[in-house]
């Protein structure tokens, strides 16, 4: 497999062309946009944390057959993907009313929701990400209702299966983002789940979620500390 042309590029990784038209790579990077000034910080060990969660969240999701893109890993920073049409649609899956949501709906902060919150926003910067209905998405014509059924779907499945996953590590699935792709009729989950798609609580000797800490605000450390706890590596 030879890596050919840049095809993407994004905050925390790019995509690659390969010699072979219907596979793409994924690489992860070192750096964080910090808030609000645009400015990107490098993090020692963040792109091989990021691959390592990555490659070990979709190898169990297609263990429960869950559809997705994922192929296999190349290298610690990067892994192999089946080329598909992105749909722009961002789901964005809630299990605790926190941050945005929290604020949105006056839910108190932290309170474990009786039903999954599942949202869908256009993905357009442009347009600053807009939040959609199902609706939306067929006037649009960003996918039809069977795909969109589809999507919802497996959202939920994909909630279901990580939930119960990071339960049994005592860790707290907060809110999750995923993406999907098409490829002929069949949709898979795309993009990639790293740490930064999902905010993961731990929780405490009395039962009580707190959020991963660090000495000094070292973010290293925040992201090795995850990858300890949620890849599975051989």
């Amino acid at each position: 497999m030879e890596i050919k042309e840049l095809l993407y590029e994004g905050d925390g990784e790019k995509i690659f062309a390969t010699d072979q038209e219907d596979q793409v790579v994924f690489e992860f990077n070192d750096y964080v946009s910090s808030s609000g000034s645009g400015k990107k910080e490098k993090v020692k060990g963040k792109a091989e944390a990021n691959n390592a969660i990555n490659c070990s969240l979709f190898e169990y999701l297609e263990s429960y057959n869950v559809p997705t893109h994922f192929i296999q890993k190349v290298n610690d920073k990067s892994f192999l993907a089946k080329r598909t049409t992105s749909i722009p649609i961002i789901i964005s899956v809630w299990n605790i009313a926190t941050g945005d949501l929290a604020k949105r709906f006056a839910i108190e902060n932290g309170k474990t929701l009786e039903y999954p919150v599942v949202e869908m926003f256009l993905k357009d910067e442009k347009l600053k990400m807009p939040m959609i209905s199902e609706y939306h998405a067929y006037a649009l014509g960003l996918c039809d209702r069977k795909s969109i059924g589809n999507i919802l779907k497996i959202s939920t499945k994909i909630n279901a299966v990580l939930k119960s996953y990071f339960d049994r590590k005592n860790l707290k699935l907060v809110n999750f983002k995923i993406e999907f792709g098409q490829l002929g009729n069949q949709i898979l989950l795309g993009d990639s789940l790293t740490s930064d798609s999902m905010t993961i609580w731990t929780v405490n000797e009395s039962g009580k979620f707190e959020k991963f800490k660090s000495k000094d605000s070292n973010k290293s450390d925040i992201y090795n500390q995850l990858r300890a706890l949620i890849a599975k590596e051989k």
